[in-house]
């Protein structure tokens, strides 16, 4: 067990298409599912296997990413815990269309995809919950195409930056550079000129990978 897990059904009750599902429902759930601890960078899955089962990650992140054909990684989305990870190819059965693996060390919960069939039928008020979240997360990969599409690099970072810090103003930077890079859709060595530019302008200082906003309407 990874130090800091919430319980279980907390963790399970905050999953979107399960904010609604009674106690009775998330305990049954619970019940089925297995856990196992993927260490970081540790891969769930490749883009193009089949549909194993869903994952909701109960400790630390997970990202979804895809690799260009010439071996450059753009990160799709990072959940955390109280999220699930590819609901789509449960219900068309196709191949999962990115990859994912452990972004941090995460215990991440799975149900195989016919037991999760099987909960569907007798729980159909979820099949209707589940569709709303994957409209949800079509609007994010709009969002997302737009960002890295009509954004400058210095946006994208920015907002990444105010993403991480929340209500405060220092926060610790627990990706790489290369990962930042992953996420806002450019490479490692602009997002260093990037974060230079920026504490030379007085935006933010640098004390190791602690990051301290001086300045949000600079950044």
């Amino acid at each position: 067990m990874l130090p800091g897990m919430k319980p279980i059904l907390e963790i399970l009750g905050q999953v979107s298409f399960l904010e609604g599902a009674g106690e009775p429902v998330l305990r049954e759930l619970a019940g089925l599912m297995d856990e196992k601890i993927y260490l970081r960078n540790e891969v769930l899955f490749l883009d193009g296997d089949s549909p194993k089962g869903l994952f909701v990650v109960r400790h630390g992140a997970v990202k979804i990413y895809k690799i260009g054909d010439k071996g450059r990684e753009q990160i799709l989305e990072i959940e955390g815990p109280g999220r699930s990870v590819a609901e789509l190819p449960l219900f068309d059965g196709r191949p999962y269309p990115a990859s994912a693996a452990a972004l941090e060390d995460a215990a991440v919960l799975i149900l195989p995809a016919s037991t999760f069939h099987r909960l569907l039928d007798r729980h159909p008020e979820i099949s209707r919950a589940v569709i709303a979240s994957i409209a949800g997360r079509l609007r994010k990969m709009v969002a997302l195409v737009e960002e890295v599409s009509l954004k400058a690099v210095r946006e994208r970072l920015s907002a990444v930056f105010l993403e991480m810090a929340g209500d405060d103003d220092t926060f610790d930077l627990t990706w790489t550079n290369q990962e930042i890079a992953a996420r806002i859709g450019t490479v490692r060595e602009i997002v260093s000129r990037t974060m230079a530019r920026m504490a030379h302008d007085g935006a933010i200082q640098m004390d190791g990978r602690r990051v301290i906003i001086l300045d949000r309407d600079r950044l």
